[in-house]
């Protein structure tokens, strides 16, 4: 684990004065092994798009859902699916890169 990421999750809440709040906040920062196995190029609204995809080691954590983020140098991965081990010791997250928010 040689990655210090950061994650993020979208939480709903209220702000100050009670008005209903939704926002991207900081979990925490985790270490991870990041690995790039495989990226493709496509056309989208006339402009290349480029998406990266991602497999995601981490030690086994309870609260990683899908749709969480993990940041690293600038880099927003949005986490896919979650594939824990039998002995549930570690879990594999793979993700795809997104523009950070």
């Amino acid at each position: 684990m040689r990655h210090r990421c950061q994650l993020r999750g979208y939480i709903e809440g209220e702000d100050a004065l009670g008005q209903p709040l939704k926002a991207w906040s900081d979990l925490g920062h985790i270490w991870a092994e990041i690995n790039i196995p495989s990226g493709r190029m496509y056309e989208a609204a006339s402009q290349m798009q480029v998406q990266v995809s991602a497999e995601i080691n981490i030690r086994y954590r309870k609260g990683i859902v899908a749709g969480q983020h993990l940041v690293h140098d600038g880099i927003s991965y949005e986490i896919v699916a979650l594939l824990p081990t039998n002995r549930r010791d570690m879990l594999k997250l793979m993700c795809k890169t997104v523009k950070p928010k």
